[in-house]
């Protein structure tokens, strides 16, 4: 299998085997719904769980299940089982130099989403893949940090408006090799941004964190749980809306919510401002469709009733193939559907266009690194809308 390659088979089998995933894996399907896959429905299969961060939930139900595979189907699946597992724990051992650094440096940080989530809420660590390190800084800290990850061996990647991204090693062909280079984001802020409305939780979560065992015997300054949960329901949203949803998500807020208590719940909707509720109903909504979620059907209406109708009607209506890398439609003006859906009110609209032509200047700097680092930054302005234009010219004329 190659997995850089889309599957060889229809759009509409693919989607119907990501979608079946979606229920199995979470274990809401029995095994009769894979029981009559062929080799090139689990090579799909693969292909879904390689990039959706997915590799060794597929493989733990399998084994669960004692469905037989047809090789190499199965031989390729436990190599990159094995793979993530490697990797997941030397990210975890990185992880506890980097806070050990900081803290000798008293320098504050909170590990969060996957450096969080693997060590304190599954059984077993190493089922959750790591692809980054996430860690939360205070941003009068920045400049002692890149100065420590620098000592460390990572070298200067990328910044944004929230973070600058540092990595250590090479890329490999395998995303999960344990080798494969390690980046880690140091996030002065907690921005998520969906069409240009942003949604802040860093405050929450330097509020609402506390110093608990982590990993190997090292105890660090975590979320708590209601606010972690807070987080990932909203990053997960703005992937999902993206066309970026991960079966990943939908484990990691089915266990986070397995591990809610009657008082964290209240504390999250207590959290949740009334504008905030679109950024987080919907990751909920989503793996409450797929997965028996432990959420209190009164906690989920309160969210649902201050979501707009627009976004609503998507969320009912969209599957996980729809909403992630399985959908072979092109992204090229999903911005424009993304403020519809979410525009409360006329200054959202206008929000969503100032920053869908002109992002915040580092928001740029992934897609033009060099030329945002200059003098003549605002030229990405041109280069990006100018890009917009032919895509969306070349929508129209296919």
């Amino acid at each position: 299998m190659q997995m850089e390659q889309r599957p060889f088979i229809s759009p509409e089998r693919l989607a119907t085997i990501t979608n079946t995933l979606a229920c199995w894996l979470p274990g809401t399907a029995d095994e009769t719904a894979v029981a009559g896959w062929k080799a090139a429905d689990w090579e799909a299969a693969a292909w879904v769980v390689y990039w959706q961060n997915a590799l060794p939930w597929l493989v733990e139900r399998i084994q669960q299940t004692g469905i037989a595979l047809p090789e190499p189907v199965y031989s390729q699946l436990l190599q990159l089982d094995a793979d993530s597992r490697a990797r997941t724990r030397l990210m975890l051992d990185g992880c506890i130099v980097l806070l050990q650094a900081f803290e000798q440096a008293g320098i504050e940080a909170i590990p969060f989403k996957g450096a969080a989530l693997a060590p304190l809420y599954y059984a077993d660590p190493l089922l959750r893949p790591l692809a980054d390190l996430d860690i939360l800084i205070h941003k009068k800290d920045v400049q002692a940090v890149r100065h420590i990850v620098k000592q460390q061996g990572y070298y200067y990647y990328s910044r944004s408006a929230e973070d600058e991204v540092y990595l250590r090693g090479e890329r490999k062909n395998n995303i999960w090799a344990p080798d494969n280079v390690h980046p880690v984001e140091l996030h002065f802020t907690l921005r998520e941004e969906y069409a240009g409305i942003g949604y802040n939780l860093a405050a929450e979560m330097w509020a609402h964190s506390e110093k608990r065992p982590f990993w190997n015997n090292y105890a660090a300054r975590v979320p708590q749980t209601a606010t972690l949960l807070h987080h990932v329901c909203a990053h997960a949203t703005s992937d999902w809306l993206i066309q970026r949803g991960r079966l990943m998500q939908l484990d990691d807020i089915r266990r986070l919510a397995q591990q809610m208590t009657a008082e964290d719940w209240e504390t999250l909707v207590t959290a949740v401002p009334a504008y905030g509720a679109r950024f987080v109903y919907p990751a909920l909504a989503f793996a409450h469709k797929y997965t028996a979620l432990a959420a209190p059907e009164s906690v989920l209406t309160h969210l649902r009733r201050q979501c707009p109708p627009a976004l609503l009607g998507w969320v009912d209506a969209t599957t996980l193939a729809e909403a992630s890398e399985s959908n072979p439609l092109d992204r090229s003006g999903i911005g424009f559907d993304l403020a519809q859906r979410l525009a409360l009110s006329r200054a959202d609209e206008a929000r969503f266009w100032l920053r869908s032509f002109f992002p915040r200047r580092w928001n740029l700097s992934k897609r033009y690194p060099r030329l945002v680092a200059t003098p003549f930054w605002p030229l990405c302005y041109v280069l990006l809308n100018g890009d917009r234009v032919w895509h969306l010219a070349k929508k129209k004329l296919s």
